[in-house]
């Protein structure tokens, strides 16, 4: 529709594969009015974080990692990995090589309900 707010959400990896969801300000919740305030957030940084795995270790192992050690995850190859933003998880997604780059092909992007369960 003329005039609505969007959101592009897709892969820049530049495969002809890659496609784009187009996203409107009532795809995200937020009321025809609101949507504006929506625009003053679209330029702020944001971290995101890809996590493979975690480790623990005690301290006198971790002195002991040189170059070449290797840390065992807690977490199995044909998991998911977790995608984060500011900490806070956002959805789930896979590892693909893409031009000897790796990348990650989001599967899953939790709704409100799931990522409140997680924080909670």
């Amino acid at each position: 529709m003329p005039g609505e707010d969007r959101i592009e959400l897709g892969a820049a990896t530049g495969s002809p594969t890659a496609t784009a969801q187009t996203l409107t300000a009532e795809d995200l919740g937020v009321a025809a009015g609101e949507s504006a305030n929506l625009d003053l957030l679209m330029d702020v940084d944001m971290k995101l974080t890809v996590e493979l795995g975690r480790a623990r270790l005690k301290f006198r192992d971790v002195l002991n990692l040189t170059a070449g050690s290797v840390v065992e995850l807690a977490k199995l190859t044909s998991e998911p990995v977790d995608i984060m933003v500011n900490g806070a998880l956002l959805a789930t997604g896979e590892v693909v090589v893409i031009d000897d780059h790796f990348a990650v092909r989001i599967t899953k992007l939790l709704n409100r309900v799931e990522r409140l369960k997680r924080v909670l």
